[in-house]
């Protein structure tokens, strides 16, 4: 979570400016459409939360609209990011009542209480192209499996445009995101037993025009053996010179892709707001009554 927190501020990372920009633009303009009606009451539920850096713009607007208190329910794996995130809001949004959980929101269930008004839950900073087609539609299923009709999803999408100005977003001059990924390898070592030397592999990141995603990987400098001893015995890794880890691809969207990704897990489009480049998307889909 730090190392992430540090990524979004580098220079060469658009993607938390641009989607920033567009909530401080069309924040009041999202949290009405996603209400629907003046009438309707409205609760917020956020996917891979983190420390809600860019939320609280949107909590805020909610606020404005609801006139009174709003419910809040960031979910994470991280217990410190939601703890800074509860701290942050605190201060920012005193009204807003938190109540984090700490859960993989993929697999497990929210737990939310009975409401009578509208759900939004938010699923921002372009995760959804951190994540296979097909398991970005098992997450938008699960998400609708929990919704009632008529509860919307504002998703964030990072749109299939200059390889050039992508490739940069994951590689930046000062290697932060490489150490995002070397840090898998740290954590290998320091937790499950391995003995990776991070000395021994470098940080690629690569387009993959095929697929419009930005592949990352840790590519081995040497042929070399990596063993990992634990409590099932010792086993053995072996790497040619040359060879990689494929650590993440991370999937960009034509609009026509998000769409259909949308329109099979049961929602349908309402708005779409872009930055001034139209790299970033961001959508606000309400669940049907009835997949098609």
């Amino acid at each position: 979570s730090i190392i992430f927190e540090k990524i979004v501020l580098q220079d060469e990372y658009y993607i938390a400016r641009a989607e920033r920009r567009i909530f401080e633009l069309n924040s009041d303009d999202i949290i009405v459409k996603a209400a629907g009606n003046e009438k309707n009451r409205l609760r917020i539920v956020e996917l891979g939360s983190g420390t809600a850096t860019k939320t609280g713009i949107l909590l805020q607007a909610a606020l404005k609209y609801q006139r009174g208190p709003i419910n809040y329910f960031p979910i994470d794996v991280s217990t410190t990011a939601l703890h800074e995130a509860q701290s942050n809001l605190k201060c920012l949004v005193p009204d807003v009542c938190v109540m984090p959980q700490v859960k993989n929101y993929a697999t497990d269930d929210f737990v939310l209480p009975s409401f009578d008004g509208c759900t939004l839950v938010i699923y921002i900073g372009v995760s959804i192209g951190n994540s296979s087609k097909e398991e970005a539609k098992s997450i938008l299923h699960h998400v609708y499996e929990q919704l009632k009709a008529e509860d919307v999803l504002l998703l964030s999408v990072d749109m299939c445009h200059d390889p050039s100005v992508l490739l940069s977003a994951y590689n930046d001059k000062n290697g932060v995101v490489a150490d995002f990924q070397f840090n898998v390898l740290r954590r290998l070592n320091r937790e499950f037993g391995y003995n990776f030397d991070l000395d021994q592999f470098r940080y690629q990141s690569v387009w993959n025009e095929h697929n419009c995603s930005v592949e990352q990987h840790l590519q081995s400098l040497c042929s070399q053996q990596v063993k990992c001893i634990d409590q099932f015995g010792e086993k053995t890794l072996h790497f040619d010179k040359g060879e990689t880890i494929n650590m993440i691809d991370s999937y960009k969207f034509s609009i026509e892709d998000i769409n259909m990704l949308l329109n099979i897990t049961g929602f349908i489009i309402e708005h779409i707001w872009n930055d001034e480049h139209k790299w970033i998307t961001v959508i606000l889909a309400r669940k049907l009554s009835l997949k098609p």
